[in-house]
């Protein structure tokens, strides 16, 4: 026999020789009285084939052949399940549900967790962390109904490592130990959403457009494998939405609140529904409304940090003060489909729409030291965003040793600016009107500018925390003169198509392969634009009307008790009642216009809108390979390699001449592989111990904003920022080393440590901008040859039990990440770079911690829970500086919930957030130096749940 012959006659034998033996399956569903239960470790006695239960609690375990067996299902805070059955003539075996906590044992902690809701979310996610092949975090939905939580970014916040960022109080991006949120990939059932929203900042997802009632769990995922996309340097945080039940399933919950700021009420209702329609046929569905209104004082100095002159780059350009009123709706549907063609093969459908409507009503008084005026502007526009998700997807058995899982996806995300209604949908925008009033300012310097006194050069300047304006002159309605009408249109989307294909292939007991590839086509439209109108007198046309503030609607300003109350309301006396809202819109009808003598002096077609819209695609092919060895019983490996290849084609235009506003398009495009080697290593040093080391590459996608060809004009945020599609994305190469001790019934200690290398790291460099007597912040991005970053992380989940009476019903859970970074930042003088300097990663927090307090029965909850940010580099502005960086301060946010059973089915519930009205602060430099202050207050609710 030849050497190939005898090759090939090895090969068959070893992939279809398994199939010459008696060989079946055994599949069942793991689930206890809260539902179906993911992640369970299922084996049969004395066998080394181990798996554990999908999403949906299933599983199957092949290769079975004929004998008598033993069925073991673990899961933690339950006993373990023993169930005999029988193979044979090849018959699959179905085992139907099975079902933890039926037949409790006295004293035991099987009973306890099921009378006790909390210890069974933290059963799953204790179980699912344990179960799980790498560094993971989970978060189970029990655990997030039972926090006063109402979107997906508030939810995961109490997650090891985890950090937010806050619009309004409420949750909005999710960052993973320190790093910037770009770095952390939010998906939807494993896929990146797309992320359509109003500044078109960046890929993350805007997660407070998802109520946390769709979610069944969260997965995060610290260390990667092959499988999963590789643009997550920080972590990826994965949002499963709920399954279909085995059985009918019914859940209600209403509520309602009060928001201090706004002094309004809010209204939340979810329902869950789910049933099977045949045998084979099951599905979930659930709709959720949250209506609330919410509010925002802010105070913020805009220093004149560009100026060459080193004494007048300490001194203030503007102080705004700024009142946010916003009454906000999240509509959220969900609907899961799952059908078993038979035990081998299933069909799922998962579709999910969100809108999130954010009407914001603002107003705001600048005074503009250094142009010696002060302007008072009004503004109001709905936020609309609308994301939808569809995927159709199967899992297929062949034969014993082979699985398949495809799918096919779409997703939609879109943002408008909506207002106002009378226009036509694509004419509307974001309304603003603005008047100016000359004004003389004291308290100032002796070069005439505004300073601290801790930085004036004769020492005379502000003492306080806050900036008072010294305004000379009463601002006055029949002194405020007319000066701008503005709609600032932004239209966008994201649209998304995936197809999937994964294939698994069991080698052996101890060893199975695992390759795939996917394909996802980006498509990115940004239709922004700035139309400005002007009085004709402002322009100096001879004989045109002057309109003062004093001749329109106006109405009280809205102090909803108060602006700034916690420093004392110290800016009352420069406060006073503004143009109505109604006023606002009404400034954009022809025949205003006419009366008021009116100009556009800016429309779509000029230089600056022209270059402002652009459009993207972006496609990716990834293919990987990774391998699951078990080494022993005790010991496992997880490797293999991911590949992505990516191009990059943006369309946009350019002004070649101002005078004739005559342009050319511009297309630009970029391609670029990346290849992604990744090991993960576990070590079950006893049952209860366990060792996770892990090596992985990630990377991190510029975002579209940075691509964009063009440069973007914002006189919402007075801010211009420019693209750059020559951008490298940023690679880091991860280390990772994770001790778990697992104790006690539910109790569980962790300790980790992490070290990133990091190359083309990806910043954005500021400076200002004086453009017809308004200033701008003058945006950038830019490459930065590398960083380092190093960090640890501690946690603990304790349940005090064994303490005399009502104390053993105590529990504490807390978790603590400390990173350090470094990164090497350019320094310039006169334009010119000298040298560099050093400083942390922009946006990377040094300290977290998360600390849960509770007190649990089997009918009363009682839980506060503290969350802990530190201070961070925000804004870096290499040419001005590290003294004239921005800093975000320490931020430490208290919640408190309780919630009391009734009955077996009806729960009442209250919730507060931020109790102690904590501020988001920033500052330049040092902390005196106050940059940006605002209270958003606290908020809360009460209602009832009720489960069928």
């Amino acid at each position: 026999m030849s050497r190939e012959s005898l090759f090939l006659t090895k090969a068959a034998f070893f992939l279809l020789g398994p199939l010459a033996f008696a060989q079946t399956s055994v599949h069942g569903t793991v689930i206890d009285s809260q539902g179906n239960l993911p992640n369970a470790l299922v084996y049969i006695e004395n066998s080394g084939q181990k798996v554990t239960s999908d999403t949906d609690g299933s599983f199957i375990l092949n290769n079975v052949h004929d004998g008598s067996y033993r069925l073991v299902v673990e899961y933690k805070g339950y006993d373990t399940v023993y169930i005999p059955f029988n193979v044979t003539d090849k018959k699959e075996v179905d085992l139907g549900l099975v079902k933890f906590g039926s037949k409790p044992k006295e004293n035991s902690i099987q009973e306890v967790v099921v009378t006790s809701v909390y210890k069974a979310s933290q059963a799953r996610a204790i179980t699912m962390k344990k179960n799980s092949n790498t560094i993971t975090e989970v978060l189970s939905a029990d655990a997030i109904g039972k926090l006063p939580d109402r979107n997906a970014a508030d939810a995961v916040q109490r997650m090891q490592g985890v950090s937010i960022e806050r619009d309004m109080g409420e949750g909005r991006f999710v960052a993973v130990r320190g790093t910037p949120i770009q770095w952390t990939a939010s998906t939807l059932n494993g896929n990146r959403m797309p992320s359509a929203s109003g500044d078109n900042a960046n890929r993350g997802v805007q997660m407070d457009i998802f109520p946390s009632e769709l979610i069944q769990n969260v997965r995060l995922s610290k260390a990667l494998t092959p499988d999963l996309d590789g643009d997550a340097i920080g972590g990826n945080v994965d949002f499963i939405t709920k399954t279909s039940p085995n059985k009918e399933t019914l859940a209600i919950s209403m509520s309602s609140g009060y928001v201090n700021m706004s002094k309004s009420p809010t209204y939340n209702s979810s329902i869950v529904y789910g049933n099977k329609i045949t045998n084979k046929l099951k599905f979930i569905s659930s709709a959720v409304i949250w209506e609330r209104s919410t509010a925002i004082d802010q105070m913020r100095n805009i220093f004149n940090y560009g100026l060459k002159d080193k004494t007048a780059s300490y001194s203030i350009n503007q102080l705004q003060l700024r009142d946010y009123l916003a009454n906000r709706r999240t509509l959220g549907f969900n609907l899961g489909l799952d059908y078993e063609i038979n035990s081998r093969n299933k069909l799922y459908f998962k579709g999910l729409y969100s809108q999130y409507k954010d009407g914001q009503s603002v107003r705001e008084t600048y005074f503009n030291f250094d142009n010696k005026n002060v302007t008072l502007q009004a503004r109001h526009a709905d936020y609309l965003t609308d994301l939808y998700s569809m995927q159709l997807g199967g899992n297929h058995q062949e034969g014993q040793r082979l699985e398949i899982n495809w799918s096919l996806s779409k997703a939609r995300s879109e943002f408008r600016f909506n207002s106002p209604e009378k226009l036509d949908r694509n004419e509307r925008g974001y309304p603003m009107v603005n008047f100016v009033q000359p004004m003389t300012y004291g308290n100032l310097s002796a070069d005439g500018r505004k300073y601290m006194a801790m930085d004036a050069p004769d020492g005379i300047g502000d003492t306080g925390s806050y900036i008072l304006p010294y305004n000379q002159q009463v601002i006055a309605a029949d002194k405020l003169k007319l000066n701008q009408v503005i709609l600032s249109q932004n239209h966008n989307s994201e649209t998304d198509l995936r197809g999937q294909l994964d294939l698994k292939y069991k080698i052996s007991d101890n060893f199975e392969l695992k390759f795939g590839t996917k394909y996802n086509n980006k498509n990115k439209n940004v239709d922004s634009s700035l139309l400005v109108w002007m009085p004709k007198s402002a322009l100096g046309i001879p004989g045109a009307p002057v309109t003062f503030m004093s001749q329109l609607e106006r109405e009280a300003f809205p102090y909803k008790g108060g602006f700034m109350n916690p420093l004392g309301n110290p800016y009352n006396p420069v406060i006073m009642d503004q143009i109505t809202n109604g006023q606002i819109d009404q400034m954009y009808n022809p025949g205003t216009q006419n009366s008021l003598g009116l100009m556009q002096v800016s429309s779509k077609d000029s230089s600056s809108n022209i270059t402002s819209s652009y459009r993207g695609t972006e496609n990716v092919w990834a293919a990987y390979m990774m391998g699951t060895w078990k080494v022993t019983d005790q010991l496992q490996i997880l490797g293999g390699f991911r590949n992505e290849y990516n191009d990059i084609t943006f369309w946009g235009k350019k002004v070649v001449s101002d005078k004739d506003h005559k342009t050319e398009d511009i297309k630009d495009s970029k391609t670029y592989n990346v290849i992604l080697p990744m090991v993960n290593m576990k070590w079950n040093i006893n049952s209860n111990r366990i060792l996770r080391l892990a090596y992985t590459r990630s990377f991190a996608r510029p975002d579209f904003n940075d691509l964009n060809p063009g440069t973007i004009v914002n006189d919402i945020t007075n801010t211009i920022t420019q693209g750059n599609t020559k951008l490298d994305p940023t690679f880091s190469n991860n280390f990772d080393l994770m001790f778990e001790n697992y104790f006690g019934k539910l109790d569980l200690i962790t300790a980790g440590v992490f070290y990133k290398d990091i190359t083309n790291l990806i910043y954005k460099d500021q400076s200002v901008a004086d453009i017809g007597g308004r200033t701008y912040t003058f945006t950038a991005p830019k490459n930065l040859e590398g960083a380092k970053l190093f960090g640890f992380e501690l946690g603990i989940s304790k349940r005090f039990e064994n303490l005399p009476g009502f104390l053993k019903n105590l529990g504490f859970e807390g978790n603590y990440t400390y990173i350090s970074s470094k990164m090497n930042m350019p320094i310039y003088e006169n334009g010119q770079q000298t040298g560099t300097m050093s400083t942390t990663i922009p946006n990377q927090a040094k300290h977290i911690f998360n600390t849960i307090l509770f007190y649990e029965t089997s009918k009363l909850m009682f839980r506060v829970a503290g969350n802990y940010k530190g201070n961070y580099v925000s804004e870096i502005r290499a040419a001005a500086g590290a003294d004239h960086y921005q800093y975000f301060d320490k931020n430490f946010t208290v919640d408190l919930s309780t919630s009391y059973s009734i009955s077996k089915n009806v729960r009442l519930f209250l919730e507060l957030n931020n109790i102690f009205n904590e501020p988001n602060r920033y500052y330049m430099g040092t902390k005196d130096r106050v940059e940006n202050m605002s209270y958003s207050g606290m908020r809360g609710q009460m209602g009832f749940t009720y489960n069928f």
